[in-house]
C-alpha cells in the first residue's frame, strides 16, 4: 500500500472517473463553498461515493467493500468500542485467523490502524468503504449494539403472552418494527392477523421473511397507531385505505407507504419502505451484460427519444433511472424530473415531486418543463394516455425522455404504449430504447458450494455442460440464506429502423422480438442463464425470479 495519496482531482481524472471540465467546474464551487474536492463532487453528483471508494481501494492495493449488504457479526463489533468506531470512522468487518478485517473511507489515514492495533492487540487488514455509507453503518450497527430491538419486540411478545391485557407502548412497539426492517434491509414490512396471532414479515431482497409472531390482541392497537402515523382515518375499517408517512432513524429519512386491507380476522397491513437502500450507484454497479451496458450507454447519449424502463414493483427500475441521469452531462445539460416522490437528491439537476392535491401531476409537470428549455426530462412512470401522450410530444420536439412503465418484457412496453392510446406511428417515430428487468439475489461468495446439476436440469434450463455451478448453503455473514444483495437481470431492446417499421406497422410483440434477435437482442433468461454460469446466482434463484 502507498503511503501518501496522490492529489485527489488527479487520480480520479487517471482513472477516467471524471474530466478536467468536472474538475474544474468543482474547483468554481469549491471556491463559493470552502469544501474539500471530494466532497464537492459527491455534493454535486459528479463522482459518487463508492466510485471514490474504488478508486482509493485501487490505488493503494486494498479491497474495496460494499456495505450496503454486509451483516456484522456482534461479537466483532463488540471488539472496536462504539466511541473509537465513531471517532475513527472504522468498523471492524470480520475476526479471521488473528486478523482483524476493518473498513475505513481513506486507506492512506495510518493513524486508524495503528489505533486499532494499539486497542485490540491485532494487526488490521484494511478494506475501503464509501464515506456517507461507512459512517451510516457505523450509527446503525452500534445503536443496534447497545439497544438490541429484536430482544426488545421478544419482551412485549412475552408480556402479552402472559398478560393479553398488559398496557404496551404501541407506538415504541412501531417505530421499533421500522427500524428492525431499514436494519434488515427490506423494502416491505407485512403485518397480518389471523385467528389466534399477528405474524410481522419483511420482505428483504425480494423474498418474504417471518420475523415476528405477536399475540393477536396488539394487533387493533397496533393497526390504529400505523394508521394515525399515516394520517388515515382510524373509524374506518371496512374499505381498503391507503397513506403515507414520513420515519427517520438515525439520520435516515424515509417515505413509507400504507395499504390497509379488511381481512376475515382483521386489518391486513402493508407498509412499502420507499428509498430503503437507495444508493447513489452507477450503470456499471446494475450488473448488466458488457453489450448491454455499451448499448444502454449509446442510447442515453442520443439527443431526442424516448427510454423506457419496465418491469414489475420492485425490480430496480427506479434505480437504473437514477444510473441513467448519472450518465448524463450534468454540466452542460439542463435535467428536470418529476418523481413519486424524490428518492435521491442529485444536486446539479432540478428535482420536482408529484403534489396530486395541488395538482402537479406526472403530466402537468411534463408541460411545464418545456417552458423551462429543457434537454433531458425523468418522469417517474407512464401511467395513463395523457402522461403517454405528452412524453410522446416531448420525445418528438427535441428532449430526451425516460421513464418507466409497467410491462412484462421490453417489447411488451412498446404494446403499453399502444394501451395508452399512442399510434402505433408515433411510437415508433418517439421510442429510441426499452430495458426491461427483474433483480436476481445475488450468492453469498462466503459459503456458496460448488456442485453438479442434473442432466436434465441443465438440458432444460440451456445450460453448458462444461459450466460450474453453486448453490446456496447459508452463514453468518448472509443471514443463513446463503444470498446477499440483488443484482439485475435485463434485456434490452435498441430500436432500430427495421424495428421502427415493424412498430409503425402494428406488428405483434413476437415478431418485434423476432426481428430484435437477428440483431443481436437477448431475452432475461438468457441473461440469467449466463449469470448462473459466472456464478453470481443459482439455479432456484433463476426459476424463482424468471420462471
Amino acid at each position: 500500500m502507498q503511503s501518501s495519496r496522490p492529489p485527489l482531482g488527479k487520480l480520479l481524472k487517471d482513472f477516467n472517473v471524471v474530466t478536467e471540465e468536472q474538475i474544474q467546474f468543482a474547483l468554481m464551487e469549491q471556491k463559493a463553498t470552502g469544501e474539500l474536492m471530494g466532497e464537492c463532487l459527491m455534493r454535486l453528483g459528479l463522482v459518487t461515493d463508492t466510485q471514490l471508494a474504488r478508486v482509493l481501494a485501487d490505488q493503494a492495493g486494498v479491497p474495496f467493500v460494499d456495505l450496503s449488504t454486509f451483516m456484522p457479526d456482534r461479537e466483532v463489533l463488540a471488539m472496536i468500542p462504539a466511541n473509537m468506531a465513531r471517532q475513527k470512522q472504522v468498523l471492524p468487518l470480520w475476526n479471521r485467523d488473528g486478523v482483524l478485517h476493518i473498513a475505513v473511507s481513506d486507506p492512506y489515514d495510518q493513524s486508524v490502524g495503528d489505533a486499532v492495533f494499539r486497542y485490540t492487540g491485532m494487526a488490521p487488514s484494511i478494506h475501503v468503504a464509501a464515506l456517507h455509507l461507512l459512517k451510516k453503518v457505523i450509527e446503525r450497527f452500534y445503536y443496534l449494539l447497545e439497544n438490541p430491538i429484536e430482544e426488545r419486540i421478544n419482551e412485549v411478545t412475552a408480556t402479552l403472552k402472559n398478560n393479553p391485557l398488559a398496557e404496551i407502548d404501541v407506538d415504541t412497539l412501531t417505530t421499533h418494527l421500522l427500524a428492525e426492517a431499514i436494519s434488515m434491509r427490506a423494502t416491505d414490512i407485512h403485518i397480518s392477523p389471523t385467528m389466534v396471532s399477528t405474524r410481522v414479515n419483511f420482505r428483504v431482497d425480494g423474498v418474504m421473511r417471518l420475523v415476528h409472531v405477536l399475540s393477536a390482541n396488539i394487533h387493533p392497537r397496533l393497526v390504529t397507531n400505523i394508521k394515525v402515523r399515516a394520517g388515515m382515518d382510524i373509524s374506518e375499517q371496512r374499505k381498503p385505505q391507503d397513506g403515507r408517512m414520513r420515519f427517520e432513524f438515525l439520520g435516515d429519512e424515509l417515505d413509507i407507504r400504507v395499504s390497509t386491507v379488511r381481512s376475515s380476522n382483521g386489518e391486513n397491513v402493508v407498509m412499502r419502505l420507499l428509498g430503503a437502500g437507495a444508493a447513489s450507484i452507477t450503470l456499471e454497479d446494475i450488473g448488466l451484460e458488457e453489450d448491454q451496458y455499451g448499448s444502454i450507454s449509446n442510447l442515453l447519449a442520443k439527443p431526442h427519444g424516448i427510454f423506457l424502463v419496465s418491469g414489475p414493483t420492485g425490480s430496480g427500475k427506479t434505480t437504473t433511472l437514477y444510473a441513467a441521469l448519472r450518465a448524463q452531462d450534468v454540466i452542460h445539460k439542463n435535467i428536470v424530473t418529476v418523481e413519486d416522490p424524490v428518492e435521491i437528491e442529485f444536486n446539479m439537476i432540478r428535482q420536482t415531486q408529484v403534489n396530486v392535491q395541488a395538482g402537479y401531476t406526472f403530466a402537468s409537470a411534463i408541460r411545464t418543463f418545456l417552458r423551462q428549455d429543457p434537454d433531458v426530462i425523468l418522469v417517474g412512470e407512464i401511467r395513463d394516455e395523457e402522461t403517454a401522450s405528452l412524453a410522446t410530444r416531448a420525445a418528438l420536439t427535441g428532449h430526451l425522455v425516460l421513464s418507466t412503465i409497467h410491462a412484462n418484457s421490453a417489447a411488451a412496453a412498446l404494446a403499453r404504449l399502444r394501451d395508452l392510446g399512442v399510434s402505433s406511428y408515433l411510437v415508433s417515430t418517439s421510442v429510441i430504447g426499452i430495458m426491461a428487468q427483474r433483480l436476481l439475489r445475488k450468492l453469498c461468495t462466503n459459503c456458496r458450494e460448488r456442485f453438479q446439476p442434473a442432466d436434465q436440469e441443465m438440458e432444460a434450463l440451456g445450460l453448458p455442460a462444461g459450466g460450474t455451478y453453486y448453490r446456496a448453503v447459508g452463514c453468518k455473514e448472509c443471514g443463513n440464506t446463503g444470498y446477499l444483495g440483488r443484482v439485475a437481470v435485463a434485456e434490452v431492446l435498441a430500436v432500430s429502423g427495421r424495428i421502427a417499421l415493424l412498430m409503425a406497422e402494428g406488428a405483434s410483440v413476437l415478431d418485434i422480438e423476432d426481428a430484435a434477435r437477428k440483431e443481436g437482442f437477448y431475452d432475461m433468461r438468457e441473461a440469467g442463464r449466463r449469470k448462473i454460469v459466472a456464478g453470481i446466482t443459482t439455479i432456484d434463484e433463476f426459476r424463482r425470479v424468471l420462471g
